[in-house]
């Protein structure tokens, strides 16, 4: 339930629509099966609906667009019980938030639930993203790769990522916003929003060291193939073969809902009942629109 890497997120993503490829092969153009661009997998949502419209700026052959509207209607209902598994944590969140009062015990198994789908998905997709690849010519992958660059840019400014530091404070940030703070109330906010960011990263650094050796099995320059300490899975999508780099470092699965419940036992006393309450609706609002992973990521 870490917001780590989106581009990371998002092109592991991608393999969803792939699950049931059999391995095409490349053929040439002909009059009958002229590649043109369309929009892709329009009636999806999060992170299949970003990987959607960036197949939708790639020219596409008329059964290569078929099989990849199948995988995509596959991929959405693939991805739907760990959407909606985010929907409820949110809304039990919320409620918590207007009590004034964060119950751990209680949300846990909405957590656990959330990050096993989570994790089952990305297995499933990681997998699947080899068939994708071999789906598309060369010069597909290439726009394919530009085209996902440039939604995962749009974004991150979107999600206010960069303004809200690598742990994604940018939603808290603009939550606080809404809720008429004093002074007071602004400058104690801002310091537990720090302590909590300081507290992440410690942890970070803490699980990393602990982690997986990094070298030619694991992350570092090797395991990240020829694109960086990390590896870079969008540039890694350009090769003809296609080695996708190792999970990158970070928090072990579910860090991420642990720290948001830190954060929210910190802030929850500084805030009023009528502050609380408004910060509930939102929240609410947020799962009801389906933008939960804004906050649970």
């Amino acid at each position: 339930m870490k917001l780590h890497s989106l581009a990371l997120a998002s092109v592991i993503a991608v393999s969803s629509f792939a699950v049931a490829c059999g391995g095409t092969v490349e053929t040439p153009q002909t009059q009958a099966s002229a590649a043109t661009k369309a929009p892709v997998a329009q009636n999806t949502h999060g992170a299949v609906k970003l990987v959607g419209d960036a197949l939708g700026e790639v020219a596409l052959r008329p059964e290569q667009r078929a099989e990849i509207e199948k995988l995509a209607a596959d991929a959405e209902a693939r991805h739907q019980p760990m959407a909606e598994g985010k929907k409820e944590l949110l809304v039990a969140f919320a409620d918590q938030v207007e009590s004034g009062a964060i119950d751990r015990g209680a949300l846990q198994p909405k957590i656990d639930k959330v990050t096993s789908d989570g994790a089952k998905a990305r297995t499933e997709d990681r997998a699947a993203l080899v068939k994708l690849h071999d789906i598309l010519d060369k010069q597909q992958r290439n726009d394919f790769a530009d085209a996902l660059e440039r939604q995962v840019k749009g974004k991150r400014g979107e999600l206010h990522v960069r303004g809200g530091g690598e742990r994604g404070f940018g939603p808290l940030h603009k939550l606080a916003s809404d809720l008429n703070l004093t002074d007071e109330q602004k400058t104690k906010i801002k310091d537990a929003l720090k302590e909590s960011f300081k507290e992440g990263m410690k942890e970070a650094r803490e699980h990393h060291r602990g982690g997986p050796r990094r070298g030619p099995h694991g992350g570092g320059k090797h395991g990240g193939g020829k694109h960086g300490p990390r590896g870079n899975p969008i540039e890694a999508f350009r090769e003809d073969k296609l080695e996708l780099p190792g999970a990158p470092p970070g928090p072990p699965p579910g860090a991420f809902g642990d720290h948001m419940l830190k954060t929210a036992e910190k802030i929850l006393p500084i805030l009023t009942p009528e502050q609380r309450k408004l910060a509930a609706d939102k929240l609410r609002t947020l799962a009801t629109e389906g933008n939960a992973a804004l906050i649970v990521h």
